[in-house]
């Protein structure tokens, strides 16, 4: 018992205790990264998966199948991590950002907003839920690259004849054009995708009229347009509309929620950049 008093015995037993607890660690960590486990809620997970996208349980061919995929990509992302391919990799990088970006919206609880706190989202944000300017019209249409300088002033001359002659057939009229003649009941920002903001914004500013009106510009040339037809944009009552605030408020306020969790953990960080004091 005396020699177990010994400064020298003590540190000799210690440190063949932690050789010993160290070679036991190692031997399970070497047996663990050597094993590839394919656990039962994985199995679950991979059936669950295979009937989402074929919309039937998978066969004992297709589950043979998934676990070999598996097992194979398992066994190669271990030997990427342990040759050190994910060092550096901007692309895993933004994976795992990503990843953790999703953990942290998952792990908070929605907030519940009142009834005033919609109403006044519906108030303030009256243009989400605004039903746009739709349009009925017919166009002719004036090519510049066709007619040069003269676009414009072959459709002004035009637009006089047919004010002056409402029956004139117009089908025959102005240049070759890729999209419609006419547009039944069509939104204003229909509009700005197929012929362009400047356009849309002109024809929301014009009145239905028995009249041609124009030239109007668009983003391929000059139009004469016949607006027989408008309905203006109308705000859609909150009551019709009430699930699409809520989900609008919800969003809104987990995003916030999660821009703050994000600058948190951010903020856990001292960021040093070489050659910035």
């Amino acid at each position: 018992m005396k020699y177990l008093r010994e400064p020298l015995i003590q540190f000799v037993v210690a440190a063949a205790l932690v050789f010993g607890l160290h070679t036991a660690w190692q031997a399970w960590q070497d047996k663990s990264d050597s094993t590839i486990f394919v656990s039962e809620p994985e199995l679950e997970r991979l059936a669950a998966l295979y009937a989402s996208e074929a919309g039937a349980l998978p066969g004992p061919e297709d589950m043979t199948t998934m676990v070999s995929d598996y097992v194979r990509d398992e066994a190669l992302a271990r030997e990427a991590r342990r040759l050190g391919l994910d060092q550096n990799d901007t692309i895993i990088t933004r994976r795992l950002a990503q990843k953790m970006s999703f953990m942290v919206s998952d792990l908070r609880e929605d907030p519940v907003p009142s009834e005033d706190t919609l109403r006044e989202w519906y108030q303030a944000h009256a243009d989400r839920f605004t039903e746009p300017a739709r349009l009925t019209f017919s166009q002719i249409f004036f090519s510049p690259s066709v007619r040069g300088d003269a676009a414009e002033k072959d459709a002004e001359t035009l637009l006089a004849e047919l004010n002056n002659n409402p029956t004139m057939e117009t089908a025959a009229l102005g240049d070759p054009f890729m999209l419609q003649r006419q547009y039944g009941d069509v939104p204003v920002r229909e509009l700005a995708r197929q012929f362009g903001v400047e356009f849309a914004a002109a024809m929301a500013g014009l009145p239905a009229s028995d009249d041609w009106q124009g030239p109007v510009r668009s983003a391929l040339g000059l139009h004469l347009v016949h607006i027989t037809h408008k309905t203006p944009a109308a705000l859609r009552p909150f009551e019709e509309v009430r699930a699409e605030v809520k989900r609008d408020w919800v969003e809104q306020k987990r995003r916030e929620a999660n821009e703050q969790a994000i600058a948190d953990i951010i903020a856990r960080y001292n960021v040093e950049i070489e050659g910035v004091e």
